[in-house]
């Protein structure tokens, strides 16, 4: 097996990092409801790019 390069490792992170975010939001939803998801969601997005925030989008969008 190919060692994988520094960016097929820093891909993998960001992907592993959206799923957690995405996981952490639908449980979120789960326990308190869509408000408080909202307000997590604007924390969430403050502290990501905008391809991070697509990422985290994808990943919750898997089922």
């Amino acid at each position: 097996m190919p060692i994988p390069s520094p960016e097929d490792l820093r891909a993998a992170a960001d992907r592993q990092r959206a799923e957690i975010d995405a996981l952490v939001l639908a449980t979120t939803h789960q326990i308190y409801g869509p408000d408080a998801v909202r307000q997590q969601a604007e924390q969430l997005a403050a502290n990501r790019t905008s391809a991070e925030r697509q990422q985290i989008r994808d990943a919750a969008r898997r089922p």
